[in-house]
């Protein structure tokens, strides 16, 4: 695996489709190797599900999900 981007996200439901788009293109265009790691820190909207459909249609793409609002460092820190 070339490259790994982990993503902490907090209500971003609108704009995870748009940014996984952005970020596969670019791996494809450059032949990378990758995943997409989406650490869902205790969303109050959508996003959980959103991850789940992304996740289901792309195996590069993972998600972790909290129940509760921890904060970007215990994000990332799950995330990697």
């Amino acid at each position: 695996m070339d490259i790994s981007v982990v993503i902490p996200l907090y209500n971003e439901e609108d704009s995870l489709q748009e940014l996984c788009d952005w970020i596969i293109r670019v791996m494809n265009e450059n032949s990378l190797s990758y995943e997409i790691v989406l650490v869902d820190d205790g969303s109050t909207d959508s996003s959980w599900e959103k991850v789940k459909e992304l996740s289901g249609a792309n195996g590069n793409i993972r998600g972790i999900h909290f129940r509760r609002n921890q904060g970007k460092s215990a994000a990332l820190n799950s995330g990697f």
